[in-house]
């Protein structure tokens, strides 16, 4: 078995993974509740992502069905005509938030010597200025879903989802030697499951123990946390 300081990149996710949030809806949440002109908007965000929300059962429902992640599309056109400057700043606020509270320790203890050395590249569907702030901090590269823009306002839209495009977004980023030597991917979603099996070394993050029966056949570590 290949030694970990021979892996040459680590891919980590995100939400789930490195930290204990679904970044997207943790940054809109932070995003409309500090301030007084998002109030409206804020009912809205929370009518449609409490647990116990109609809304959210209805939207559960549909994606089911239909396979498709139709509440984050829902709620990033909350987005509309706000600043994307308001969101990076936004954005800085909420990492603080997941650096002190909501990190996941046994993924931190497996990439704390890689991202020392510039060899972590966070990969990640959730939105690019979460993401591009969490890598900023600890010196990683990083791929993640970006949202249009025009004149600096926002849209409400994305322009590119990762989900299950994420090895793509990291070669036409970096280039093919990204992934050409021994890598290491480290994720709790089940979308990651062809890194995962392509890897020198896997690593996959429970949430449940029940949930490692859906990674049967794959040659993995697990962490339950």
């Amino acid at each position: 078995m290949t030694s970990l300081n021979e892996i040459d990149v680590y891919v980590v996710d995100v939400c789930g993974t490195l930290v204990r949030d679904d970044t997207t809806l943790g940054l809109l949440r932070h995003h409309f509740a500090h301030t007084r002109e998002r109030r409206l908007r804020h009912i809205l965000f929370r009518v449609m992502t409490a647990r116990l929300s109609p809304v959210r059962l209805g939207f559960i429902v549909l994606e089911r069905l239909t396979g498709k992640h139709l509440l984050k599309y829902a709620v990033v056109k909350l987005l509309a005509g706000d600043q994307v400057e308001a969101l990076a700043q936004s954005a800085a606020q909420y990492t603080d938030v997941l650096l002190k509270d909501r990190r996941v320790e046994s993924v931190w203890s497996l990439i704390e010597q890689p991202t020392r050395t510039g060899h972590v590249v966070l990969a990640s569907a959730s939105l690019e200025p979460v993401v591009a702030c969490l890598a900023a901090k600890i010196g990683a590269r990083h791929v993640a879903s970006q949202l249009e823009q025009q004149g600096g306002i926002l849209t409400g839209r994305y322009t590119e989802d990762l989900t299950g495009f994420k090895e793509v977004a990291m070669l036409n980023k970096y280039g093919a030697n990204v992934l050409a030597g021994r890598t290491c991917t480290i994720s709790d979603n089940f979308t990651d499951l062809t890194m995962l099996e392509k890897s020198t070394q896997a690593f996959v993050v429970l949430h449940k123990k029940a949930h490692k029966k859906r990674w049967q056949g794959l040659n993995a570590t697990f962490l339950e946390i």
